[in-house]
């Protein structure tokens, strides 16, 4: 990510940390390292006035968006979106509407997921597709053929070629060993 991506009022740091910046006269901290003492604390600013909006950053480019606003102003997608975070292998994907998000190993089906894994013999390499609407409902589905060690949804496996709803909070799992805990950010008020 480059300078010009950093959300205003941040700071990038050289190893790719983020800090807000500091206020006038202050020193940035990186992470870890105890802050300079001082003969006395810096204020802190005071909170906004009510109803002051504060933007969040573009789950795609990290561009800042109102929460009035839909659409990112920078790359025009949508606030609706999914995020799974794998813990083993190390891996977390966005996806919003649009063609199916392919998880697998494949390298040509499942692009996003196949070098995370290539190792994982338990995954098939057409396991299962993910699909976001722009309402903010979402479904997995395994491919026609199947798999040979299935894909659960919090914990009952689905039928091959069947669409399956996910919901905010499920835990999706391909086979036995790879889980992703899923978090979907919709349209409505309060949500990514």
């Amino acid at each position: 990510m480059s300078e010009r991506d950093t959300p205003r009022g941040w700071v990038r740091l050289p190893d790719g940390d983020e800090l807000e910046a500091p206020a006038e006269g202050e020193t940035p901290e990186k992470p870890g390292e105890a802050p300079e003492p001082t003969a006395e604390p810096a204020p802190r600013p005071a909170a906004g006035p009510a109803g002051v909006e504060v933007s969040a950053p573009c789950w795609n480019c990290r561009a800042p968006v109102a929460p009035r606003d839909a659409r990112c102003p920078s790359c025009d997608r949508t606030r609706t979106h999914v995020l799974l975070v794998c813990a083993e292998p190390c891996l977390e994907l966005r996806h919003g509407p649009g063609p199916p998000l392919h998880i697998g190993r494949h390298p040509d089906w499942a692009p996003r997921t196949a070098a995370a894994f290539a190792d994982w013999n338990k995954v098939s390499r057409r396991h299962a597709s993910l699909t976001v609407e722009p309402d903010g409902n979402a479904w997995v589905e395994e491919p026609e053929a199947g798999t040979r060690n299935g894909t659960y949804l919090n914990g009952a496996r689905i039928a091959a070629g069947v669409r399956t709803p996910v919901r905010d909070g499920d835990q999706l799992r391909l086979g036995l060993r790879v889980g992703f805990a899923v978090r979907l950010y919709g349209p409505g008020p309060g949500t990514g």
